[in-house]
């Protein structure tokens, strides 16, 4: 039996020793991946919490600043994760051999998803017993002030 927060939190190092230590692409669509993951995780839990999370933060800032109607759905902060994430979408109409192409800046769009899944992860309250399970080299990561963009 594995614990989830558990996971995330090995999963967010591994993130940023991909982000950090990147030769490729690759290894920035790998820290994207792993992070929007750990936001996947995190935020349902931080709203159960009765908080907030990151994306949808930013997705009420959108709200408060935009016309009535254009605002941003928290969707928006994860185009790049959730295009990689499949290939067409039925609901569109849109065929997985039309959707094979992405534009977006991969080391942007890994530094963002690795911040939102920090200050997520900043914010949940963690039981004591899954705490103590997890790393000094996580715990030093989502309490410093480190910026990845």
């Amino acid at each position: 039996m594995h614990n989830k927060l558990v996971l995330a939190a090995e999963m967010f190092v591994e993130a940023h020793e991909r982000f950090t230590r990147a030769r490729g692409d690759i290894d920035y669509v790998a820290s994207l991946m792993l992070s929007g993951a750990v936001v996947g995780i995190v935020a349902p839990l931080l709203n159960e919490q009765g908080g907030r999370s990151m994306h949808q933060l930013l997705a009420a800032l959108s709200q408060a600043v935009a016309e009535p109607g254009d605002g941003a759905h928290e969707g928006l902060f994860r185009t790049a994760y959730n295009g990689l994430k499949h290939a067409g979408d039925r609901r569109k109409g849109v065929a997985a051999s039309q959707d094979l192409m992405l534009r977006a800046d991969l080391r942007f769009e890994a530094a963002k998803m690795l911040e939102a899944a920090r200050e997520d992860f900043r914010k949940v309250l963690i039981e004591p017993e899954v705490h103590s399970k997890l790393t000094p080299q996580f715990v030093e990561l989502v309490t410093s002030g480190a910026e990845y963009a």
